[in-house]
C-alpha cells in the first residue's frame, strides 16, 4: 500500500511539475523573441482553433479619429469617459501615464491601475502574459516587456471568457531595422474578437478596423496608446462581444512605403523589416468567467 501511495504522489508530483514546465517553456522557450536581434524576435503564433474552427466575420466596425483616442501625454487621458479619465489637481489622484507604479499623492500609474493580470490573475501565465502585465513602455526591460509581429500578427485563446467589457486600449511603437530615428509610420491595424458559438462549434469574429494610424517608430521607448470604447464604435450592438474568449491582432501599412515589408519570411533584396511593437493590452474594468 506503501508503495502504491508513494507511486501515486510521485505521478502528481511529476503531472505538476509537467504543467509548471509548459507555462516555463512558453515564457521562456530557448529565450526566444528575447535575443537582441531583430530577425529572430518575432511572435507569429496562431491559436489553432483561430486558425482552423472560426465562422465568417460576423460584424465589422470601423474604429476612427471620432469615435476613439490616442493618449501620448498626462493631459490626453481627458479625452476617456468619465469617470475613467484624468483628474487635474494633487490634492486628487490621477493616472500618470509615466508612472509604472503608484504613487500616492503623484498619480497613478495608467498601466498598473488598469492592466489585466491586476484584474484576473489568470492571464498572469505564458508568453503573453507580458502583455496584460501593465507595463505600457519599455523602461530597461526592452525585449521582454514587448511581442513583436510582424503584419500576419498573433491570435490567441484568452485564459477565460469576458463578460463585462467597457474600453480597448493598445499600448504599440514600429520599429525596423535602420538607424533612422524618430519618425513616424501610418498602419492600418485589424483587432478581432472571438466568441465561441456552441450550435456551430465554430469562433464567430468581430473585426475592428483601426485605419492610418501614425504609429512612433525608433522612438526608443515612447510608444502611443490607441483606444476605443465599445460602446461608442459598436452602438447598440454592444452585447455581441459577451463571452469572448479570444483575439488576434494584424497590421498592415497604410502610405508609400515600397522599401518596406512586414512580412517576416520576405527576403527580397533592399526590402527593410518593419515590425509592431506591443507593449500592452488593456481592457480596463473588463470582468472574466
Amino acid at each position: 500500500m506503501r508503495k502504491k501511495a508513494a507511486f501515486a504522489l510521485l505521478f502528481t508530483f511529476a503531472f505538476v511539475l509537467t504543467g509548471c514546465m509548459n507555462d516555463v517553456a512558453e515564457l521562456y522557450e530557448g529565450h526566444a523573441y528575447d535575443t537582441g536581434v531583430f530577425s529572430e524576435n518575432y511572435y507569429s503564433t496562431w491559436n489553432d482553433s483561430l486558425k482552423n474552427s472560426v465562422a465568417p466575420v460576423a460584424k465589422t466596425y470601423d474604429v476612427t479619429a471620432a469615435n476613439s483616442f490616442q493618449i501620448e501625454q498626462d493631459s490626453d487621458f481627458a479625452q476617456l469617459w468619465s469617470p475613467d479619465g484624468f483628474a487635474d489637481g494633487k490634492a486628487e489622484p490621477y493616472y500618470s501615464y509615466f508612472a509604472d507604479t503608484p504613487h500616492e499623492d503623484a498619480g497613478y500609474g495608467y498601466g498598473p491601475s488598469n492592466n489585466l493580470i491586476s484584474i484576473d490573475d489568470a492571464f498572469a501565465r505564458g508568453f503573453l502574459s507580458r502583455l496584460y502585465d501593465g507595463r505600457i513602455q519599455c523602461d530597461g526591460y526592452y525585449a521582454k516587456s514587448r511581442v513583436q509581429i510582424d503584419g500576419a500578427g498573433y491570435g490567441a485563446l484568452f485564459p477565460k471568457e469576458m463578460v463585462n467589457y467597457r474600453y480597448f486600449a493598445l499600448s504599440v511603437r514600429g520599429a525596423d531595422m535602420s538607424v533612422n530615428n524618430n519618425f513616424f509610420v501610418n498602419v492600418n491595424i485589424n483587432l478581432t474578437f472571438y466568441v465561441y458559438n456552441h450550435d456551430i462549434a465554430l469562433y464567430v469574429p468581430y473585426l475592428f478596423q483601426m485605419k492610418n494610424l501614425p504609429i512612433k517608430t525608433n522612438y526608443n521607448s515612447q510608444v502611443t496608446i490607441f483606444g476605443f470604447y465599445f460602446a461608442g464604435v459598436m452602438g447598440a450592438d454592444v452585447n455581441l462581444l459577451k463571452r469572448a474568449s479570444g483575439m488576434s491582432i494584424t497590421f498592415s501599412l497604410e502610405g508609400d512605403y515600397e522599401d518596406y515589408t512586414i512580412d517576416r519570411e520576405d527576403e527580397t533584396e533592399g526590402k527593410e523589416h518593419f515590425a509592431l511593437m506591443l507593449y500592452e493590452v488593456l481592457l480596463p474594468k473588463s470582468t472574466w468567467n
